[in-house]
């Protein structure tokens, strides 16, 4: 099994917790340059355009003031979605004065969404040194382990989290990835039972425990259970593609062939990257003698595959 990159409850869970401390200091910045009404403004409508134009409104005068201004850009553009621009302006203000700890996290979770996983973890080290006890460090240093394919390393961490926060799903989640891709199965499915539990709990639940659950369950031959996970996850993202795709696996291996064909529909409609559900829709429909049918859909999975042999699917 291929790893799978750890994505559920990033960038919005990371930008609400960062998005307070940014404010506040954008108010402090802003406030004796701009009326206090319309910075407020600008902040209650989240115009981060607005916010990011009245920072270039100021004029600095030391490399301190110029560090915490391109700081406060960073964030603007990490809360904004703006990972490149925001690991850009993250590098200027470091190279002009020592980034606050919030501003270190942040621009370690931008450089993580470019792909920077290496600058990412000198930067979680020192954090998770300095905050021992504070789990979310040693977490995103598990996820960048795992990533990597250090599993060993990545449990070893995400246990120690999970010790420090152990109401968070996303922690249990991605420790039974960990343990799953080393073979660890009986451990693997306790730990996604957890998350998928914890996160059933949550405001705004993920589809990724749920799905992680399923899919394992589906790999261990326990159809039924898997439906039961599986279709909680669409529930939570009815977009996620992965998540219809292992639906229809078990829902085949229930020989519920119609309904199968159904969510294998789903997957190949929801996911355009993806080739898996076009070959085994092709399959089923051979198995059912539906020639024309599988004829079209192998005709599908060659295209894809073609376009992505890689089988990268969107996250």
């Amino acid at each position: 099994m291929l790893a799978r990159t750890i994505v559920w409850i990033f960038l919005p869970a990371i930008a609400l917790s960062q998005s307070d401390d940014v404010f506040h200091r954008l108010q402090t910045a802003l406030s004796p340059a701009d009326s206090a009404e319309r910075v407020s403004s600008a902040i209650a409508n989240r115009n981060f355009q607005k916010l990011g134009q009245m920072l270039d409104s100021l004029t600095p005068r030391s490399d301190t003031e110029r560090s915490e201004v391109l700081a406060l850009r960073a964030a603007l553009e990490f809360l904004d979605g703006k990972m490149a621009a925001a690991v850009s302006d993250f590098q200027k203000a470091s190279s002009l004065g020592a980034l606050t700890d919030s501003d270190a996290f942040t621009f370690a979770m931008a450089l993580i969404n470019v792909g920077g996983e290496g600058q990412a973890r000198p930067l979680l080290a020192t954090l998770a040194e300095k905050y021992p006890q504070r789990a979310i460090y040693i977490y995103w240093l598990g996820r960048i382990d795992y990533s990597q394919r250090r599993y060993l390393e990545a449990v070893e961490k995400l246990k120690r989290a999970a010790e420090l926060d152990s109401e968070s799903a996303r922690v249990w989640d991605s420790l039974g990835l960990a343990l799953d891709m080393q073979g660890l199965n009986d451990q693997a499915l306790e730990d996604f039972q957890k998350a998928a539990k914890l996160n059933r709990e949550l405001p705004r639940p993920s589809p990724w425990p749920p799905h992680d659950l399923g899919f394992l369950l589906l790999r261990m031959d326990h159809p039924k259970e898997a439906e039961a996970s599986l279709r909680e996850a669409v529930r939570y993202d009815a977009k996620l593609g992965e998540a219809h795709y292992h639906l229809a696996r078990a829902l085949e291996k229930q020989a519920r062939d119609t309904e199968a064909i159904e969510e294998y529909r789903n997957a190949i409609f929801t996911d355009a990257a993806s080739a898996d559900a076009c070959y085994s829709l092709a399959m089923l429909y051979r198995k059912l003698h539906r020639d024309a049918d599988a004829i079209s859909m192998f005709a599908e999975y060659k295209k894809r595959k073609q376009a992505n042999p890689e089988g990268i699917t969107r996250q």
